[in-house]
């Protein structure tokens, strides 16, 4: 599973493949020279189509962020034993090292990435076509380049601002940008995103304005400027476009994607010529990893990774209707599949995403079409619920949470107590994107608990007999382990990036 790119590849020219179903082509290698490229509106949707590839990768969603569940005490890698995962295990007993190869596959996935956006930004400014059409498509790779930043700089905190495409002609040795600038780098993205883009994307699965929105809600939200979030996760809901789904698991099925519920989704197929294991393939892998292992009900039998923990399912209410579609339990059926305890570590596995054969889509080894939801409706009353707490809003920020609450079938929440309804918020977003894309574990590290620690260092010490024999390196945790190392590889690339205090 190793897959390291140094940060001198960021001179290549990277666009290879679209990410949405109705037009996911592979386009030639060797058709794809800078010299044949950027003299019209196709040229401009294929670079983009590029940029957008770099999130359906395994170090962006088609793997590495929803492993920071594991990290986050939600689940252990799981598995084949020992030797499967070693660099998610190494994360989440906090001994990860500068040269975890699992980091560096978030970092150099992100930065490719970044390096596609460049492109467009740089580039389709000068192609002679529809101005409209131009300022969507920039507008979009905007809303990519900052959720790439996003990503790098809860993770890694400071990290090299990079604006412009890079060529060989310059100096790649890039410093790192305190964390201030690259949220104010983020925030003007997504704010220029949010006035240029529709309210409704020509193709399916693009950034729309309602995604840049709702991101920039997050990203409020990550650096505490509750009024700010509250907005616009306010102008999210009044929008009228967005509703929850009547059923949790809608929102985890092939067939159901991309709904009222949805603000921005990585779209996925089944690709024919390759599975998950490909960095070049459309597909998405997270079925065959999640399935219980040799359970047979995934094309390749299933791997049993992410295994949830006896901690976090014990966190659910009697009757909370999300419990069976996030996990398997002893006893829960699948057609005609039965669920034994006996077939994970745990006695659990994720049953979230999981695309059975039984369900009639198109799947293979490694290679199903599920879509990774990335923000979602549910997610943005949370927000709204919890920037609304922040400020003393308490009885205002029962409204949201409860419209979360009343679709898992539980019952409302009443209490206005600043503290109690803190943690009742925390554990609700813990439980509806459980398992989604490292949220828990950004969670964690971003907010704090009733006495002001930093949820993750009160929290993950707490994970051990009887809760969850499992995590075994969990009291490891430390304020070093808040921030991942930069990896080694880069530095010994880049002589102007520093690394992370501790490492």
């Amino acid at each position: 599973m190793k897959k390291i790119f140094p940060l001198l590849s960021l001179g290549l020219l990277l666009l290879s493949t679209g990410c949405e179903k109705e037009f996911l082509e592979k386009q030639p290698k060797n058709d794809l020279a800078a010299e044949n490229f950027y003299k019209d509106e196709a040229d401009a949707q294929r670079a983009l189509n590029g940029a957008y590839h770099g999130l359906q990768k395994s170090g962006c969603f088609r793997m590495r962020l929803w492993t920071l569940d594991i990290v986050a005490g939600n689940s252990i890698v799981g598995a084949g034993g020992a030797g499967d995962g070693q660099e998610t295990q190494q994360m989440a007993n906090f001994a990860t090292t500068t040269a975890n190869p699992g980091v560096a596959d978030i970092w150099s996935t992100h930065y490719q990435t970044i390096l596609a956006v460049n492109v467009v930004l740089d580039r389709v400014p000068a192609i002679s076509m529809d101005a409209a059409r131009r300022d969507v498509i920039l507008g979009e790779a905007r809303f990519l380049r900052a959720l790439c930043y996003f990503d790098l700089v809860r993770l890694f905190g400071k990290v090299p601002l990079i604006l412009t495409q890079q060529t060989t002609r310059e100096s790649l040795n890039v410093g790192r940008a305190s964390v201030a600038d690259v949220y104010r780098q983020i925030e003007q993205d997504l704010a220029l995103a949010e006035q240029v883009l529709p309210a409704q994307a020509a193709i399916v699965g693009h950034a729309t304005k309602g995604a840049a929105k709702g991101m920039l809600a997050k990203v409020y939200l990550t650096q505490n400027k509750w009024a700010d979030a509250a907005t616009k996760a306010q102008e999210v809901v009044g929008s009228g476009t967005y509703s929850l789904n009547s059923s949790f698991a809608t929102n985890f099925n092939p067939a159901t994607e991309n709904g009222p519920e949805s603000l921005f989704e990585v779209q996925y197929a089944f690709d024919p010529n390759s599975n998950g294991f490909s960095g070049d393939a459309v597909c998405n892998s997270r079925s065959e990893f999640m399935g219980p292992r040799s359970a047979n009900i995934t094309p390749g039998g299933g791997f049993g990774w992410n295994q949830p923990t006896a901690e976090f399912v014990s966190q659910f209410e009697t009757g909370d209707l999300r419990k069976p579609v996030t996990v398997f339990a002893n006893g829960d059926q699948l057609g005609s599949f039965t669920y034994s305890a006996n077939s994970s570590i745990t006695g659990f596995n994720t049953r979230k995403f999981v695309v059975p054969i039984s369900s009639g889509a198109q799947t293979a080894f490694a290679n199903d079409p599920l879509n990774t939801v990335v923000l979602r409706y549910a997610d943005v009353l949370l927000m709204l619920a919890e920037a609304r707490n922040e400020q003393g809003q308490s009885a205002d920020a029962l409204d949201p949470l409860n419209l979360v609450r009343t679709r898992a079938g539980l019952p409302a929440l009443s209490t206005t107590n600043q503290a109690t309804l803190r943690d009742a918020i925390m554990k609700e977003r813990r439980l509806e994107l459980a398992f989604e894309n490292g949220e828990r574990w950004f969670d964690l590290i971003r907010s704090k608990d009733n006495s002001g620690q930093v949820r993750a260092l009160s929290f993950l010490p707490t994970l051990g007999t009887p809760n969850d024999p499992y995590g075994v390196g969990r009291g490891n945790i430390s304020a070093k382990f808040l921030l991942l190392p930069i990896p080694q590889n880069e530095r010994d690339n880049n002589s102007a990036i520093d690394q992370n205090p501790g490492y």
